[in-house]
């Protein structure tokens, strides 16, 4: 008797073909089959099929669709412990009913279920044996003519194909999951050519549910691929997508479902990224809609480490334990792992190693189990610093090798980095063998480095840089030192200090004179990431470069490069070919130059040398506690406001008795700053330099943690304290008042990485002062910066003189109509600098207009807000950002001075790519600017400081040597305020003045 579909018209051509022989299970009622059709039925072995009736068969089937159902249900709300009952069920009818197609749907839906519980081993195993099953299916299909079935097997491979899709992405094979993907697509398309004649409704996709699905595991291969810009974009639109479709009743719970999936996805890149406070959102968010399921509390996980963070380590002990209750209970063992993993971790941190050591050899064994080779790798790596925590170093080796050789088998070059940097800490702490330690350490910390440019987005490249590269120079550097090694530590930081510049723009598509254009980007060459900056589109096209090739000397090339060849072999590391750039400016005849550059990485580190002697370096760590302590000292001096303080209140305590207001104040915040940033034998070397008669050049390249230093004004010590000194105990160390100033010229030295694009020269000066700024009143916060100008104001009458020497631009016939114009705007900028100009001289605010980073540091100019831009608008206003400079058609004078607030600030950022340096990039040669915001005349009645600076800038711009002028002329303020110390003559006003000057860098090149 032959019950369920009807049997295939035609009976088989040809044998049985070899496929069929050793299978105990091929397909509906093959036995059966074979016996309607006359056939010998023992080689399709003994099934139980064959003995049910009709009733009885029709009774199992829909038993079957229940149990399916709810196993389905039980597996969207991560119930997997049922879910695997129901589908052990499922199984044992399709056993019973010879159904091969619900035997794979159960199998399949099982290699999902797995996958979600972290169980990658069964996973796997139960997607491969769907795709084993479906070739000998599709053999005996084909020999029977069963071609129904062919239709109801299809779904199940595509279920199993997307369970290894999800394996492949995790293991690193990107090539592997796209493949796969790809295949889905065809096959897809073919499906839905056919149409409803040939294939069911689920087959078709009706609703674009499966689309979305892969278009899910394309976000998750971008990810892993590192684009992160890409993955976030996508992840926005399939979001919108499922919005849509969410009140489908067909589809409700897979839409559900995938929501939580791309939720979660986009914390996972915003985690990345640095941005902590929005995937904490997206967290709380995703614990609010799925309350009591085990999805709340694997996002409870991740928010007890935040908890911990913020101070609550016994609420996120017990947050953590309890989430790890509920996901046992569901059966979901990979996210019991993660959280004993997470449990691990915070009692380390807390320093409870026995403890760590259970949480973790726990989680080893579910992972173990689960066949899960990441999550070993981690636990291994976790293992190495438990041990390492209690000195015992043979295990600490033995679990960071073992992790390291899984990282390498598995070709994954992030956990390489990361098991290797294990290893190397270990072996750093442990001391013996150092310069093995240095073997391994060297080339990751410049793969680190240099990795950290094939992020998309500022954020992540931030991130990757504070979180990866900083902790890994830091004990490279610190390594060097113990090893006597200061030519490789300075090249490090000098190879550091050489990253700064966002370029990369073929074409620049920012037209400033013309309507806002549409700055979409397209398809972006693989490895050549995108800046995410603005707010126009998640994307510009402006790329961070990495170092170009260096030289360290005319004798000398780098040391560094045989070790950047070990980690691009070791690391896989990108290594673009550029031209070799100098490190090193050039001398004036005579004149020693001494080149500092500063980097951090936990503490901080100066390396210094003189153009007189390039191949004599020195290098000094400088104690976070010391860089901590001087910038403590001078934020609070500064008249940078402090988060929540008014401009006013800002000026009136940098000019108060302790700051900037009295000699005492001020001259103890000099002592402050040079005995913890200025190491003795800089000083005297200096001092030397001077006595010689010609006064030497002081050339710094300042870190983050010291861009608002004024490097003239500090003071210059005579001895150095055996002891640690109370603060009023300073003035042992000095026999009297010696500024760097006193004997030396300072400027700031560009980034060696800073494309330079040949500049102009000669012509009219460009003077931008004090411009109106739409819907700005003049005592507003973007007021006026000049406050009331007239005929007989000290800078009017220095723009008559310059009117009477000849015209300056734009053209006016007396110099009060060069202050406070209202068409000062981006247009008018790029028609002004466009002709022949020998200088651009801008007075006005400088901001930074979102987030930390320096492109979206911004000049005020007279904008309206419908003006093209990268800026959002403030009310009828856009700002100029560094990011439209870069991305417009406009170059700069050889000499430019921006006199406003911080407008030098460009060091103090994660990626130093301000104002400043966008101007340099255009082609300015020098550049004057301010290391922390000028105060205007009017906290100084009577007075009129603004102006003085103004006018000793723009005269230095017009003589031969701008630095020396400005050096001379603030030397000259310094006079002044030894002998007549009020708020008129405070250095709040001169101090923070500076060139960054690249005249002399001996290299104009475009990259």
């Amino acid at each position: 008797m032959l019950v369920g579909m009807p049997p295939p018209r035609n009976p088989p051509d040809r044998p049985l073909p070899p496929e069929l022989g050793p299978a105990s299970s091929h397909g509906y009622n093959c036995r059966c089959v074979a016996r309607h059709f006359g056939l010998d039925p023992a080689p399709y072995g003994e099934l139980p099929a064959c003995s049910l009736s009709e009733r009885q068969y029709r009774k199992l089937l829909v038993e079957a669709a229940k149990v399916q159902d709810q196993a389905k249900r039980l597996a969207v709300t991560r119930n997997v412990a049922d879910a695997q009952r129901k589908y052990a069920r499922m199984r044992e009818i399709a056993q019973r009913l010879d159904r091969t197609d619900l035997e794979l749907a159960a199998v399949s839906d099982l290699a999902t279920l797995c996958y979600s519980a972290g169980d990658l081993r069964n996973a796997r195993q139960c997607a491969e044996a769907v795709l084993n099953v479906f070739k000998v299916s599709a053999v005996a299909i084909v020999h029977f003519g069963q071609y129904a079935e062919a239709r109801m097997i299809e779904g199940s491979r595509e279920v199993a194909e997307r369970v290894l899709i999800s394996l492949a992405t995790e293991e690193g094979d990107v090539v592997k999951a796209r493949e796969l993907i790809a295949g889905q697509r065809r096959r897809a398309a073919f499906r839905k050519e056919a149409g409803p004649d040939q294939y069911p409704p689920e087959l078709l996709d009706v609703h674009g549910v499966d689309e979305l699905e892969l278009r899910i595991f394309d976000v998750r291969v971008q990810i892993a691929a590192g684009d992160f810009a890409g993955a976030r974009t996508a992840i926005e639109e399939i979001l919108a997508a499922l919005d849509a479709l969410a009140e489908n009743d067909e589809v409700r719970e897979r839409v559900v479902h995938q929501q939580a999936m791309v939720r979660a996805e986009r914390a996972r890149i915003r985690q990345a990224g640095g941005e902590d406070a929005e995937a904490r959102a997206d967290l709380l968010r995703l614990t609010a809609q799925h309350a009591g399921s085990p999805m709340a509390a694997k996002v409870g996980i991740g928010l007890a480490e935040a908890r911990a963070l913020a101070g609550d380590f016994p609420g996120a002990v017990a947050a953590i334990v309890t989430a790890r209750d509920e996901l046992a209970a569901a059966g979901l063992t990979g996210d019991v792992a993660e959280a004993s993993h997470a449990l691990g971790t915070l009692l380390l941190h807390a320093g409870d190693v026995a403890q760590a050591k259970e949480q973790f050899e726990h989680a080893r064994t579910i992972r173990t189990a689960n066949g899960d080779g990441p999550g070993l790798r981690l636990v291994d790596t976790a293992l190495a610093r438990c041990a390492a925590a209690e000195g015992d170093w043979t295990t600490a080796e033995d679990h960071a090798n073992r992790a390291r050789e899984s990282a390498r088998t598995a070709g994954d070059w992030a956990d390489l980095l990361h098991t290797d940097f294990v290893a190397a800490s270990i072996g750093f702490a442990r001391g013996e063998d150092l310069p093995a330690v240095l073997d391994l350490l060297l080339p990751l910390t410049l793969a680190a480095a240099e990795y950290r440019f094939e992020f998309v987005s500022p954020e992540a490249r931030t991130a990757w840089a504070r979180d990866i590269a900083a902790p890994t120079m830091g004990m490279a550097l610190a390594l060097l030192a113990q090893l006597k090694e200061p030519r490789l530590a300075a090249e490090l930081v000098e190879r550091t200090c050489a990253v700064g510049a966002y370029t990369g723009t073929e074409e620049r598509t920012l037209d400033l004179t013309g309507a806002l254009p549409t700055l979409e980007v397209g398809p972006v060459a693989e490895g050549l990431p995108l800046a995410a900056l603005g707010s126009v589109t998640s994307s510009l096209p402006l790329r961070l470069a990495p170092p170009p090739a260096l030289r360290w000397s005319p004798s000398s090339p780098m040391e560094l490069d045989r070790w950047l060849a070990v980690a691009a072999e070791r690391y896989r590391l990108p290594r673009p070919v550029t031209d070799t750039v100098e490190t090193w400016p050039a001398a004036k005849p005579g004149r020693e130059t001494f080149l500092l550059r500063f980097a951090d990485a936990g503490h901080t580190f100066l390396t210094w040398r003189t153009t007189e002697d390039l191949d004599t370096v020195h290098t000094h760590p400088i104690d976070f506690a010391l860089v901590g302590t001087a910038r403590q000292v001078l934020d609070a001096a500064s008249p940078t406001p402090h988060e929540g303080e008014s401009v006013a209140d800002a000026v009136r305590r940098s000019l108060g008795e302790d700051a900037f207001g009295s000699f005492a104040g001020e001259q103890r915040l000099a002592r402050v700053l040079a005995l913890n940033l200025l190491p003795a034998d800089l000083v005297e070397r200096l001092r030397r330099a001077a006595a010689g008669g010609n006064r030497p050049l002081l050339r710094i390249q300042p870190s983050p943690s010291l861009a608002a230093v004024p490097w003239g004004l500090l003071a210059l010590p005579d001895r150095r304290a055996d002891r640690v000194l109370e603060i009023d105990e300073i003035g042992l160390c000095f026999d009297g008042d010696e500024r760097v100033l006193d004997v030396a010229d300072v400027s700031l030295l560009a980034p060696t990485a800073i494309p330079r694009r040949p500049s102009s020269a000669g012509g009219p000066p460009v003077y931008l002062l004090d411009p109106r700024i739409p819907g700005q009143s003049a005592f507003g916060e973007l007021g006026s910066v000049l406050g009331k100008q007239d005929a007989t104001s000290p800078l009017i009458r220095h723009l008559d003189e310059r009117l009477a020497d000849g015209p300056v631009l734009p053209a006016v016939e007396r110099g009060l109509d060069l202050v406070r114009r209202t068409d000062t705007d981006r247009r008018l900028l790029a028609e002004l600098v466009a002709g022949p100009c020998s200088r651009l001289v801008f007075v006005g605010h400088v901001s930074r207009v979102r987030d930390e980073h320096g492109a979206q540091t911004a000049l005020h100019l007279s904008c309206a807000a419908d003006l093209p831009g990268t800026a959002a608008p403030i009310g009828a206003h856009r700002p100029f950002t560094a990011a439209d400079l870069a991305l417009s058609e406009m170059d700069m004078p050889a000499r430019v001075a921006l006199v406003g607030c911080a407008s030098a600030s460009d060091f103090g950022l994660a990626e130093p790519f301000g104002v400043l340096l966008a101007a340099v990039a255009a082609g300015a040669g020098l550049v004057a600017a301010t290391v922390w915001a000028l105060p205007t005349s009017a906290a100084v009645p009577g007075a009129d400081p603004m102006s003085e600076l103004v006018i000793a800038v723009d005269t230095a711009l017009a003589g031969e040597d701008p630095v020396t002028e400005l050096c001379a002329w603030q030397r000259s303020r310094l006079a002044r305020w030894r002998e007549r110390p009020e708020p008129a003559t405070s250095p709040v006003f001169w101090a923070p003045l500076t060139c960054l000057d690249a005249t002399d860098d001996g290299k104009t090149w475009v990259r």
